[in-house]
């Protein structure tokens, strides 16, 4: 099949998810083409192509345009690449701009598949106009999928989808080849020059650094677990709450142990020096970041909110605790770092669940199911 991809570009889990189905479908020997400012942060572009929708727009209306201008450049991809199906991730401006083009192109629209992904539904105190965008959205979608059946849940509750509206949950995957457990701490020497770390513990964290990640309460973890042994911090990424964690290692006097390693674009390598793998979101719809520790070996500890349990399993490849619970996690940590024979049963569990449940694979393969079902209905 030829299919269109439409999505972030940044390292969110949404653009992370998007970019490596791209890359697997192309292996799989589909023509893939993202319509978008950029190819997704990770993703190499060999065989793949994509299709530029310039992010800044002219004045007078500057960025508000970008979905429009989306929406443009997605006809003119239908109509030349022989598109079969259109996949949205994310409800705005994705879905919204593939609605316009389909509404273009009338009956030659190839059908619509929205992935939601968790901050493109609706809070509880949205105002009902959005509600209804977003609702008709999932509506007109030939298929609609969510990465959690928690997140299939609050989908159904705020966007008030009835019940023969199906939404199907297709968990994210990861590559376990490519992230694959190993005792290489090179990584490191680029990111703590000169220091020995041979006894320390490190601990580490991938995100967009936004608000709902809670990145100062890696801090606040690392601090507690400092009292008790040798560690350090690797934070991976880029984001709007990176400047406040940068003032906060430094106003706890963390600054030289904890490395901002900023957008890695080759993560298992990172992922394999690390001992443990913190994730305190204030929610997570998946948890996408936990699971690519796992395929690496590396046990989470994270919180209790959303859709990640269904990825770590509390207590077997990882421990979660409550939303903001820093002194849980702290001691959490402390427990599996201090205690060899529980992190190597945690690491060897978090690396079987990942293989079981999450190869690429097995995915691919409801991806490609989903796809005939919407492209040739009956």
């Amino acid at each position: 099949m030829n299919v269109a991809l439409l999505c972030f570009h940044t390292l969110g889990g949404s653009g992370v998810a998007a970019g490596e189905l791209g890359r697997e479908l192309s292996r799989r020997g589909h023509g893939v083409h993202f319509v978008g400012a950029a190819l997704p942060g990770r993703l190499d572009p060999n065989g793949i192509r994509l299709h530029a929708v310039p992010l800044e727009q002219p004045p007078p209306v500057g960025t508000q345009a970008f979905t429009f201008a989306l929406a443009a450049r997605l006809v003119e991809v239908v109509q030349h690449e022989r598109i079969d199906v259109i996949h949205a991730h994310y409800a705005v401006p994705h879905a919204a701009a593939a609605a316009l083009a389909r509404a273009a192109l009338d009956g030659a629209a190839p059908p619509l598949v929205l992935t939601l992904h968790g901050t493109d539904v609706p809070a509880g105190d949205a105002r009902g106009g959005e509600v209804q965008l977003l609702r008709k959205l999932a509506l007109d979608a030939h298929a609609v999928t969510v990465p959690s059946a928690a997140l299939e849940t609050t989908a159904r509750e705020r966007l008030r989808l009835p019940g023969q509206r199906r939404v199907e949950v297709i968990p994210n995957f990861v590559d376990t080849v490519r992230f694959s457990p190993g005792a290489d701490r090179s990584a490191l020497a680029a990111l703590f020059p000169g220091r020995d770390l041979r006894t320390a513990r490190v601990l580490c964290h991938a995100s967009n650094f936004r608000p709902v990640k809670r990145p100062l309460d890696l801090l606040h973890i690392l601090a507690r677990v400092r009292e008790r042994m040798p560690a350090v911090l690797v934070l991976a990424g880029e984001g709007p709450e990176r400047p406040r964690a940068e003032a906060e290692a430094k106003r706890l006097g963390l600054s030289a142990d904890v490395a901002f390693a900023g957008a890695v674009r080759n993560l298992p390598p990172l992922l394999r020096a690390c001992d443990l793998f913190l994730l305190p979101s204030a929610h997570e719809s998946f948890g996408l970041a936990a699971l690519e520790a796992m395929s690496c070996g590396v046990p989470v500890v994270g919180s209790l909110t959303g859709g990640l349990p269904e990825v770590v399993e509390d207590g077997e490849t990882g421990v979660l605790a409550a939303p903001g619970d820093v002194d849980a996690m702290a001691a959490a940590a402390l427990r599996v770092l201090s205690d060899p024979a529980l992190r190597g049963r945690l690491s060897r569990a978090a690396r079987d669940r990942a293989v079981r449940l999450f190869r690429a694979e097995e995915v691919l393969l409801r991806w490609e199911a989903l796809y005939r079902r919407v492209v040739e209905p009956g």
